[in-house]
């Protein structure tokens, strides 16, 4: 069993790598099996479709990501610390990808409209990283941080498309200054909420 738990991690850390650099249509099963070093049958035991691949390695992303950017952030004091330190973790996170951009975004584009698992996938992952920054938020008013008139999903709308626009800025424009613009965007954003 630990083996075959191995060898699947493997194969989503290869496979993740590839969405990072490539996109999820670009993946093939086939492909997958000669970077993994396995034949193309052995391979697909372990997903069974590419949809499912996909929606594997999205889980996997998504898995990831909380490890590395939200988990760590519920530690600090609820509020406005817990919320910059989610910012920065997640700056972390998303500078620690040399080679590739963010799967979910990649996801978001390819998928946005067409139906099936992976845009389900996709959404349910992305709902969740929103309802967890709005709630970051809530919490920032709730501890009497931000006003208690803020509008939560604004700002929760507003902080996403500012990290949006720096993985554009830098992935795709390489704009030297964009983590700086995004740091100054973002303290703006919170300082109009601040109480």
């Amino acid at each position: 069993m630990a083996k075959g738990l191995d060898t699947k991690t493997t194969i989503l850390e290869i496979a993740l790598e590839q969405v990072r650099k490539f996109g999820f249509e670009s993946l093939s099963i086939g492909e997958l099996a000669k970077l993994v070093g396995m034949s193309k049958s052995g391979l697909f035991s372990h997903f069974k479709s590419k949809e499912l691949l996909q929606v594997t390695i999205l889980d996997y992303a998504a898995e990831n990501f909380i490890l590395k950017v939200i988990k760590p952030g519920l530690k600090l004091e609820r509020g406005l610390p817990r919320l910059e330190g989610i910012v920065q973790n997640w700056l972390k996170w998303s500078s620690s990808h040399k080679h590739g951009g963010c799967p979910m975004t990649a996801a978001s584009v390819e998928f946005d409209d067409r139906p099936g698992i992976v845009r389900d996938a996709t959404k349910k992952h992305l709902t969740a990283l929103v309802n967890s920054i709005t709630r970051s938020i809530t919490l920032a008013v709730e501890e009497g941080h931000f006003k208690a008139d803020t509008d939560c999903n604004k700002v929760a709308f507003e902080l996403y498309s500012n990290i949006l626009g720096l993985h554009l800025y830098q992935r795709l424009l390489s704009i030297d200054d964009s983590k700086k613009m995004f740091e100054q965007s973002v303290a703006e954003l919170f300082n109009r909420q601040k109480a």
